[in-house]
């Protein structure tokens, strides 16, 4: 239940791009941020594989490595543990799916981020590792598993009903006309047709959702984080706080003037 000495809801974000953006597009005090959980695919979560992590001295920043050594320990389900009681909304989107994740020959499974990919030492620890790749029928097999143990989870500490899951496409076109870039070799008309399923499976499930058409979705050049198909226009953040407060009745979440 909110926190009566808390005006804002406690939020943990689940996520990436979607989500963050969202948080930071939101009038501060209106929202309290209580934790932040990214660059962890589903599939990594609760799989520990921090024997194959290196030693992290070419990060380029302290966030960087606290993600990286996060999701090699599958670190959620003990963050939602020790958050649940503060938490009035978990916000996740499915941002961080989007690269496929690595599995060793131990069966451990760790995420495809950009930091991993960026990070000379992690990468080169994930050569004897496999790809499994977003989209495809194993890919979301894997996933579909742990939604199972993630559902849960959530009922169990109280967190099902407050969970929201952001099913925001990719942006086709930007807001001036042209068509969205590719993002890592993947046009967005087609990373929305992969992420359909993902995303049918946990209305399924019964989740909260947040919902966005294609046609009203642009990328904005002049993002703050730069153009991909996946950083917005400041409209979608609007629409999606519109949705947390009117359609799922969250107090908070005004937009920021």
């Amino acid at each position: 239940m909110p926190d009566p000495a808390s005006p804002a809801p406690r939020v943990l974000v689940y996520g990436s791009c979607v989500a963050r953006d969202t948080i930071e597009f939101a009038e501060a005090d209106t929202v309290d941020l209580r934790g932040y959980v990214a660059r962890q695919s589903l599939i990594s979560v609760g799989s520990d594989a921090s024997a194959h992590l290196p030693t992290l001295d070419d990060v380029s920043s302290k966030f960087q490595g606290r993600m990286i050594q996060a999701d090699f320990a599958g670190s959620l389900p003990d963050r939602l543990d020790k958050l649940a009681p503060e938490v009035d909304v978990l916000l996740w989107d499915l941002a961080d799916e989007r690269h496929g994740v690595h599995r060793f020959p131990d069966g451990t499974v760790v995420t495809r981020s950009i930091d991993t990919m960026k990070v000379t030492s992690v990468s080169a620890a994930l050569d004897g590792a496999v790809l499994v790749p977003f989209g495809t029928d194993e890919h979301f097999a894997l996933w579909r598993e742990r939604v199972e143990a993630f559902t849960t989870q959530l009922r169990g500490l109280g967190l099902f009903d407050r969970t929201v899951v952001l099913d925001v496409p990719w942006a086709i076109r930007t807001t001036e006309g042209d068509p969205a870039p590719w993002s890592m070799g993947v046009r967005a008309g087609d990373a929305n047709k992969r992420y359909r399923r993902y995303y049918d499976e946990l209305r399924l499930r019964g989740f909260r959702m947040v919902e966005l058409p294609e046609e009203v979705v642009l990328a904005d050049p002049q993002h703050r984080w730069g153009l991909a198909p996946f950083h917005y226009s400041p409209d979608v953040y609007r629409e999606v706080l519109r949705q947390l407060r009117e359609v799922h009745g969250f107090d908070g979440f005004a937009e920021a003037s």
